[in-house]
């Protein structure tokens, strides 16, 4: 195997590496576990540093002399075969998703399948910490996210197929013209016949948003009806009960099903709420200042104490772990 490189690897996070690189590259973190999580960790860092889109020059230059430095760590200890004790905490790092699974079943992970008394109805509810896959009784699949409710009749009418739903899914509908798929939410009512797109409306969210991903749907707002074509969002503000419609060039609604978690202009007061679902903890603020950083970028979202690592890297926060509480300060 080809000697790991200081410039090769950063060659590779910075996505200057050629197609032969990135195989080695790959080769190389294929090796353990251990390795996957420093590459996975470094990726972050260039990401959520946001310095593909930096324009301050000195900035940007410190910002690279920091990562190579982090590199040069890396490096140094694999070149030395000595015991990386300093990420060990990652050696238990896979790429796959907590909880997923290929099984068919009404309900799939820790989520609590009850059959409500006296309505007929099953509830799917899928706890923080937890992503389940959920096999609906037309084939159809719903993918939902953590902290998410979603409620249907065992078997559905003859002339259409209802669920309810707190939370976010991403639901892939078996096309039925006969019998419409319908998805409450909210004042929300999303009626399709078979296409695949997201829904986010979680209890503490000031909105609804609808993203559909493939397929043709329709919306209707109290009275209002909207129809969405593949790479568009509907936004429904619960404040002031206003709709929007919105181009959404890629696809960062869903990102969330395919383990990545992806912020566009965000705080971390509001990407606290996503971690505090994603990883079952508690976010705690220790200061005022903390709240306002924001982020954008897109990272894999498998283990909370590489996305930690990353936010920390990337801003002048700093954080303390205890057991499930996060404590956030600023530097």
């Amino acid at each position: 195997m080809e000697q790991m490189t200081e410039k090769l690897l950063f060659k590779y996070i910075s996505g200057q590496a050629n197609k032969k690189e990135i195989e080695v590259v790959r080769e190389w973190s294929s090796v353990s576990e251990q390795r996957k999580g420093e590459l996975l960790t470094l990726k972050n860092i260039w990401i959520l540093t946001g310095l593909d889109n930096e324009i301050d020059e000195q900035k940007k230059e410190n910002e690279i002399r920091r990562i190579m430095a982090r590199i040069r760590e890396l490096t140094i200890k694999d070149q030395r075969t000595k015991t990386r004790t300093l990420w060990l905490k990652y050696a238990a790092i896979a790429f796959f998703l907590v909880g997923l699974s290929g099984s068919i079943g009404y309900f799939i992970s820790s989520s609590r399948n009850n059959i409500l008394p006296d309505t007929g109805f099953t509830e799917i509810i899928t706890p923080n910490g937890e992503r389940s896959n959920v096999v609906l009784p037309d084939g159809s699949l719903v993918n939902l996210n953590a902290g998410s409710v979603l409620k249907f009749v065992p078997s559905f009418s003859a002339d259409e197929r209802e669920v309810s739903l707190q939370g976010e899914a991403f639901f892939q509908v078996e096309h039925d013209a006969s019998r419409p798929f319908i998805v409450k939410t909210g004042n929300l009512k999303i009626k399709v016949l078979g296409t695949s797109f997201n829904v986010s409306n979680y209890l503490e969210d000031s909105s609804i948003t609808t993203f559909l991903e493939n397929g043709k749907i329709q919306v209707q707002v109290e009275d209002d009806y909207f129809v969405l074509k593949p790479s568009e969002a509907l936004k429904y503000d619960k404040v002031t009960g206003k709709s929007s419609k919105l181009e959404v060039p890629d696809k960062h609604f869903s990102d969330w099903t395919r383990g990545q978690l992806t912020v566009k202009g965000e705080t971390i007061e509001k990407l606290a709420k996503k971690l505090e679902r994603r990883f079952n903890i508690q976010v705690v603020f220790g200061d005022e200042e903390v709240k306002k950083h924001m982020y954008t970028g897109s990272i894999k979202d498998n283990n909370i104490d590489i996305v930690l690592e990353a936010l920390e890297f990337a801003s002048s926060l700093k954080y303390k772990q205890e057991d499930d509480v996060v404590f956030l300060y600023s530097k």
